[in-house]
């Protein structure tokens, strides 16, 4: 009798440690979670007032935004976040290295980055504390146009130093972007496309495509839809990424509509017809991959542009 009521004992003295043990690990497991998600509210904030998901209205209250976000985010939109810091769009600002190349009497094409600190993978350039950004691969579009006879220039203005200068916030990117759009337009009438050089933020695996022993960065046009011009730079776009997957089958993504919702639909593209905003390549991609997508971009639009 009494070894069946010590095994008894035994038997609820093991379920009580299992239930204390499961309250223990689903604790801990609580805990990692939400002090992760409190580690990155900085970086939720950065991404609501700084990239794709907000600039429509400047003065929306964060809390508001923070939950816009948060319902989009949870139903499966497609930005990645572990890797944004705050330096992806107010920091790394690169210098023209070639500024002779950004004299071009009557520009046909301007490029720009709302994002200009933007980065990608550093690979080898690391080893020279050097990160390289969209900054220096439309610095290499520039050049590779210019070769086909298509008169290109560059944003060279610091996005961040002029919202820093005047105390606003993130949110402001677009709008300074597109003060400088419209200067240099005044500056050169000639001017006719108009280039928002950005990066997206997917899987490594996801923004690479393997082909002819070369490796490319993918590229993805995004249309925001809430303006007149839309379907203009839907056609535009289109037209761009067909020829692409025609000079190299699946290295565009095709196109990513934004609109009809609580987030900026515009990005600048009511500035134009022929206004663009892409995405090459990700965060993890090697700037020489993006330079090979670089390469057949200026080629696509050398046969559209003429």
């Amino acid at each position: 009798m009494k070894q069946f009521k010590g095994k008894k004992i035994r038997t609820k003295r093991i379920k009580i440690f299992l239930f204390f043990l499961v309250v223990a690990i689903t604790f801990g497991f609580s805990l990692s979670y939400f002090s992760h998600l409190l580690q990155k509210e900085e970086v939720l904030e950065f991404l609501i007032e700084s990239t794709l998901f907000s600039e429509k209205n400047i003065d929306k209250k964060k809390s508001t935004s923070l939950l816009d976000f948060l319902l989009d985010y949870t139903i499966g939109k497609k930005k990645d976040i572990d890797h944004y810091t705050l330096d992806d769009v107010m920091g790394n600002f690169m210098e023209d290295p070639t500024p002779e190349e950004n004299k071009s009497e009557k520009p046909l094409v301007y490029i720009y980055s709302t994002h200009q600190g933007e980065g990608y993978g550093g690979g080898v350039l690391q080893e020279h504390d050097i990160t390289p950004t969209v900054m220096m691969a439309s610095f290499r579009l520039r050049e590779e146009l210019n070769k086909r006879g298509i008169p290109t220039i560059v944003e060279t203005t610091s996005i961040s130093d002029i919202i820093n200068a005047n105390g606003w916030g993130y949110t402001a990117t677009y709008r300074v972007s597109r003060m400088l759009m419209e200067q240099a337009k005044e500056k050169n009438p000639s001017l006719t496309y108009f280039i928002d050089f950005h990066r997206d933020a997917i899987p490594y695996e996801s923004s690479i495509l393997r082909t002819d022993d070369k490796t490319y960065a993918k590229i993805m046009f995004v249309i925001g839809s809430d303006h007149e011009n839309a379907s203009s730079n839907i056609e535009f776009a289109t037209l761009i990424s067909d020829t692409l997957n025609q000079k190299v089958n699946g290295i565009s993504r095709g196109l990513y509509y934004i609109g009809n919702r609580e987030v900026n639909g515009v990005y600048n593209q009511d500035f134009s017809p022929k206004t663009l905003l892409f995405e090459v390549g990700a965060n993890y991609n090697k700037i020489s991959e993006v330079n090979n997508t670089v390469s057949v971009l200026a080629d696509a639009l050398k046969e559209i542009i003429g």
